[in-house]
């Protein structure tokens, strides 16, 4: 669910960069049609030694930044932790994505504005660190363009503000909920199997009539590349919810390669909501 009233400042113009950071953030890094920086989300209330961060990438209008699976076309974000100090690991989150339909086939990512909400676990709670961040993507009107940022963020409780705490919260909410297949309440997936041709996916989803946007994305180990979902059936499911069945198929494949037997990751987004579910198919084929 979005929160209203969360805009942080406009970044400087793109090529430039502001001289001192505000609370709570590092300085925006800037490359061309785009600006990245990192925000402070706060202590993790729960886990002395958690911190929450993000990583805001913010483009001109009508240029877009892409998911960890990019699709037909673009480049996938890839972030350099290394320099950070203090800091025994990083997971970064990947909010539910949009998909794009153009000349260059399908492309899954982020138009505008996106923020990657970042878990930090520092080596040592009871000392201050730094998060440090080399970020390389791509952003995209009609061309796909490199981009460059660089970013760091202390990490410390003494003088603690965070401004964006809220903001660092709301892109959380926008994460995909893990959920297993055939999990009761919608949305959910509740099937995938290997259609008969094994040129494409059969998958059933239940998800509320109310959702708007729905979307199914495939994830297969490299080089699988899977296509845009296509509804062929659609059936009553309930009070409010209708169970849909898509066909997905294969655009690439490696020499040989067949679908019995792969691991997979589903993402469904229905409207605002959004899970994510691992699915595991036999020697058949399936994945009841």
């Amino acid at each position: 669910m979005m929160l209203a009233g969360l805009a942080a400042a406009a970044p400087p113009a793109m090529g430039q960069s502001s001289l001192s950071p505000p609370p709570g953030a590092s300085v925006w890094s800037s490359s061309m049609h785009a600006s990245m920086r990192l925000i402070d989300g706060g202590p993790d209330a729960t886990n002395q030694a958690l911190w929450r961060a993000g990583v805001e990438i913010r483009m001109d209008p009508h240029f877009k930044t892409y998911w960890r699976t990019p699709g037909d076309s673009g480049l996938p974000p890839v972030f350099d932790w290394a320099a950070s100090q203090n800091v025994a690991n990083v997971e970064v989150l990947w909010p539910a994505p949009y998909r794009f339909e153009d000349t260059a086939g399908s492309s899954i990512g982020y138009v505008g504005s996106v923020v990657f909400p970042v878990r930090v676990t520092l080596a040592d709670p009871r000392k201050p660190g730094q998060l440090v961040l080399k970020l390389d993507y791509a952003v995209c009107e009609k061309v796909c363009i490199p981009a460059r940022g660089e970013a760091r963020l202390p990490i410390s409780r003494q003088g603690l503000s965070t401004p964006n705490s809220l903001v660092v919260l709301d892109w959380e909410t926008r994460v995909p909920r893990e959920a297993r297949l055939g999990a009761a309440d919608a949305p959910a997936l509740r099937s995938v199997a290997a259609a008969p041709s094994g040129e494409a996916l059969t998958i059933t989803a239940v998800v509320p009539d109310k959702a708007s946007i729905v979307d199914v994305f495939v994830e297969g180990p490299d080089p699988w590349v899977f296509g845009a979902p296509l509804a062929v059936a659609t059936l009553p499911q309930g009070p409010g919810t209708r169970l849909v069945t898509y066909l997905v198929k294969v655009d690439n494949r490696p020499k040989d390669g067949k679908l019995p037997g792969m691991a997979l990751r589903l993402t469904l987004t229905a409207g605002d909501d959004a899970v994510e579910t691992a699915a595991q198919l036999d020697a058949a084929g399936s994945a009841p």
